[in-house]
């Protein structure tokens, strides 16, 4: 004789089917869950260099943009580090990168050994998008249903040295069609006065690799959602404090995102970039 079964059985599992969300039940990927391929120089070392002021030589200090079409253009732009500023001479910009870079010349060992490959692969862990992600080099290809994320990012050390700064030149091609171009810059929070090479090349240089692989995630983060964000903004522009390293800064920008411990910028000019959040009364940043 068949048993039927019992109608508190059936409320209970009932019951638990409502409790799970209706996500598990939707098998078609969310557009910031999409399988993610980051493609890029695997292979070469990471591109350090001094953070330049460009004040001195009558040209905009901070942002180092390389407005190039495209990937090949824009690691052109950023090999011959071309095109800074129109309106600086050349030999003035050779000196003052010269002059910059000399903060650097401590960490070269050490960043001469640090490969692209393993900088992407420690940000893949470190990204908020979800999804399958995977690392391959610049000259091979993707498959099919990926999101293709090819990138270069160069990375700069303020000159007195509490905080690193990425600005990662990224191409987004999704299967659907149609291409997302831009140059992406993260600024670290600064470290204490007493930051230098002791501090980030330690135990074998774990907090400068971290802290590099952090903000380059990041920079990853920003361009997958600004890639599905909608197109206009509307938050109003101000002028907004911040701090490079140990050295204040301000931008006009819209506030398009922001966490206690960063804001992302929409600036003037279109740009996007991430700053510390500066401490106030309530325990964050603002």
């Amino acid at each position: 004789m068949a048993t039927s079964f019992p109608r508190f059985y059936v409320s209970l599992l009932a019951g638990a089917m409502l409790a799970i969300p209706a996500q598990a039940f939707d098998t078609a990927p969310d557009a910031k869950h999409e399988q993610l391929c980051l493609r890029g120089p695997t292979a070469a070392a990471v591109s350090f260099r001094g953070a330049v002021n460009y004040d001195k030589a009558g040209g905009k200090a901070g942002m180092m943009m390389y407005p190039a079409p495209g990937l090949a253009g824009l690691v052109a732009a950023i090999a011959t580090h071309a095109a800074v500023s129109a309106s600086v001479r050349e030999s003035e910009k050779q000196k003052l990168r010269e002059e910059s870079d000399a903060v650097v010349a401590p960490y070269l060992g050490v960043l001469g050994q640090y490969k692209h490959e393993e900088l992407m692969r420690a940000s893949l862990v470190a990204m908020k998008s979800g999804g399958q992600k995977r690392v391959i080099p610049l000259e091979d290809a993707t498959v099919a249903g990926e999101l293709l994320v090819d990138t270069v990012p160069t990375f700069y050390l303020t000159q007195d040295q509490r905080a690193i700064i990425v600005e990662n030149a990224v191409r987004i091609e999704r299967g659907t069609g149609g291409t997302y171009e831009k140059v992406i810059r993260v600024i670290s929070p600064a470290q204490d006065e007493k930051a230098g090479a002791g501090l980030w090349l330690g135990n074998e240089a774990a907090l400068l690799k971290a802290e590099s692989a952090r903000i380059y995630a990041q920079s990853l983060d920003i361009a997958i959602d600004d890639l599905h964000a909608p197109t206009e903004r509307t938050e109003p522009f101000k002028t907004v404090r911040y701090d490079e390293g140990g050295t204040e800064k301000m931008e006009r920008a819209q506030v398009i995102g922001q966490q206690c411990s960063h804001l992302v910028l929409r600036t003037l000019r279109g740009d996007l970039l991430a700053v510390p959040r500066k401490l106030s009364g309530d325990g964050c940043r603002s």
